[in-house]
């Protein structure tokens, strides 16, 4: 019989404390990701309970510092777990974006 698998995306801010801020769940796989992409916030919910801090109008900018998977059962299938390191932005928004 074949089991589940489960996806998650989770996303670290290596400023401060270098915890969770974001978590994400998918039956399917996430987009492949690199190093040095830009990963921006329009409006996540955060993990520590301070709620949506952003939106596409103000979003708060990241950039990928590191990359880290985790795959493993569990009772109801296998998990794959993709954790993004975060690292803030503070610089202007490419060309090919606009204003995003």
């Amino acid at each position: 019989m074949l089991m589940p698998t489960r996806y998650i995306l989770e996303v670290c801010d290596t400023s401060g404390a270098h915890k969770p801020i974001a978590a994400f769940e998918s039956d399917a796989p996430f987009h492949a990701v690199a190093v040095g992409e830009r990963f921006d916030d329009i409006g996540w919910h955060r993990l520590d309970g301070v709620g949506i801090i952003a939106s596409p109008d103000r979003p708060k900018r990241y950039t990928v510092h590191s990359i880290k998977h985790l795959v493993y059962p569990t009772a109801s299938g296998l998990t794959v777990k993709y954790c993004l390191n975060l690292s803030p932005f503070d610089g202007p928004s490419s060309p090919v974006w606009g204003d995003q």
